[in-house]
């Protein structure tokens, strides 16, 4: 088995895509966008939706309940939060906090995991 096909290291490498891709967004927008453009932020909540899917991957492949560390488990929060809610009930200042003050975060702690889990 390849380092890239142990599914611990295959999440992380997932979720490390998934936040570039969420950093990318973060770019081409701000604030007033994500309020005004329904797609952007749907798209925003999808990748949100696949992090705290891969956050859930990283845990079990670890054999971690996914609540034993605070980032996997808010990452696992946020997505079951807009998986399971009706657009309306979103708190998108919550989807606007993670993807403007806590993904830096997330990119070092995936990146840093990468590098310990070689």
């Amino acid at each position: 088995m390849t380092d890239d096909a142990r599914p611990d290291r295959h999440a992380l490498l997932e979720l490390q895509a998934l936040v570039t891709q969420i950093g990318i967004l973060r770019g081409e927008g701000d604030a007033d966008r994500f309020n005004a453009d329904d797609r952007y932020r749907w798209v925003l909540h999808r990748l949100w939706i696949a992090a705290g899917n891969e956050a859930l991957a990283y845990t079990q492949a670890i054999d971690q309940p996914v609540r034993a560390d605070r980032i996997w488990a808010n990452l696992y929060d946020l997505r079951n939060h807009l998986a399971h809610s009706r657009l309306p009930d979103i708190d998108e200042s919550l989807v606007r906090r993670f993807t403007w003050t806590r993904l830096d975060a997330l990119q070092a702690t995936t990146q840093h995991h990468l590098r310990s889990r070689p």
